[in-house]
């Protein structure tokens, strides 16, 4: 069992996913880009990280009382939290929306960063250690209007509290349980992410849910507190730019892409955005400049080669298509996703030969029966005609 699900991305016309890899500190000392505050309103505060973590009197009682008859019964305290999270809220449903703790918890839904601020709600309440761990895995879109949201997935870990480390040996790590929607075959497990990280992926999936209303100035809060949180933060640096250019500030958008860019958290999706902020300058020559770099941009996620795939596949640009299908092989052999669209792309081009081979070539990474037999029968067909 256990609840996994996504957290928001933002994208422009194509989008940037929310950051939570970890942080390397050797852009801890650059200075973060001056925000225009003045094209927004001030609006009502943002919520504040206690009361994102804050539950009901009746809310705490529920969950106390089912801990302490575990911890009666012998269980370890990250294992009551589990328990509680598999027997209470066992209907817990995936919605897309970020709640607080509380908010979760009524509501009884929530996308994976509500699940992972209610888990670290409980844990808080009784002193277990929690961390997070992004996850790579394939995206789900929703488009509105010109926005395209792509879901990227977070886990919470609760640490064993009884581990006691021995000496005279190496650790990988330390005895965790996964608090995770729904974990699925193809998930990649990313870096532990920061406690500020996490914290910053709340307030900008908030602002992408504002952004969605239109409604920019709330927007802008959100982004500009996860930013301020977390300054490597590109999800906060592209939101934020978006919001810049949509606000007519061109010049403050190209700052804060450039920054995100530069960032040790930057991604493919960011680099997207600004080709479309330079040809909407007719900047042609930078905007070849910045799909070049594209294109030798290092994405160890594949699943962000895989939508990049898709999207020039959807825009007929298919020979993009093949060169992004293959990055995705290259990183992930075993996303077998990648090698069915290729090989469908390949037939589109009339490369019946190429499509055959792809084809073959991922039939040692299928493993479920009615699968393999799909791909084989797709095989026998072309090679029949």
């Amino acid at each position: 069992m256990m609840l996994k699900k996504v957290n928001w991305v933002l994208a422009i016309f194509m989008i940037a996913t929310i950051g939570c890899t970890s942080v390397s500190n050797t852009s801890a000392n650059r200075k973060p880009v001056p925000l225009n505050l003045k094209l927004f309103e001030m609006v009502a505060p943002v919520i504040s990280e206690q009361k994102l973590y804050l539950l009901t009197k009746l809310q705490k009682k529920t969950f106390l009382d089912f801990y302490n008859q575990q911890i009666n019964e012998g269980y370890l305290p990250h294992e009551a939290i589990r328990y509680f999270l598999e027997n209470k809220l066992s209907s817990f449903t995936y919605y897309g929306k970020t709640y607080t703790a509380s908010a979760a918890m009524m509501n009884n839904s929530g996308n994976c960063m509500s699940l992972a601020i209610l888990t670290t709600a409980f844990s808080r309440l009784v002193g277990v250690e929690i961390d997070y761990r992004k996850m790579h895995s394939l995206p789900i879109y929703e488009k509105h209007g010109n926005v395209i949201l792509s879901s990227s997935h977070v886990q919470s870990l609760l640490y064993d509290p009884s581990f006691v480390p021995e000496n005279n040996f190496i650790y990988l790590g330390r005895p965790a349980i996964v608090i995770d929607y729904f974990p699925q075959e193809g998930n990649i497990s990313s870096k532990v992410v920061k406690k500020n990280q996490f914290l910053a992926m709340y307030y900008v999936n908030k602002a992408a849910e504002f952004y969605i209303e239109n409604n920019l100035d709330s927007a802008f809060a959100y982004a500009s507190e996860a930013y301020h949180i977390d300054s490597e933060s590109a999800s906060a640096m592209n939101l934020l730019a978006l919001l810049h250019k949509k606000r007519g500030d061109d010049a403050n958008a190209e700052r804060l892409y450039l920054a995100a860019i530069d960032s040790s958290d930057s991604n493919i999706s960011v680099l997207d955005n600004y080709v479309v902020l330079l040809n909407g300058q007719e900047r042609f020559e930078k905007a070849k400049e910045m799909k070049q770099r594209i294109e030798s941009f290092y994405d160890p996620n594949p699943y962000h080669w895989l939508e990049k795939a898709q999207l020039a596949r959807r825009q007929n640009e298919h020979s993009s298509a093949v060169r992004f299908y293959r990055k995705v092989i290259k990183l992930a052999p075993y996303v077998k996703q990648a090698y069915l669209e290729l090989h469908e792309v390949y037939l589109i081009q009339g490369k019946k030969l190429q499509a055959i081979a792809i084809l073959q070539q991922s039939l040692p990474w299928l493993h479920e029966p009615k699968q393999k037999r799909k791909y084989k029968k797709q095989l026998y067909q072309l090679s029949a005609i």
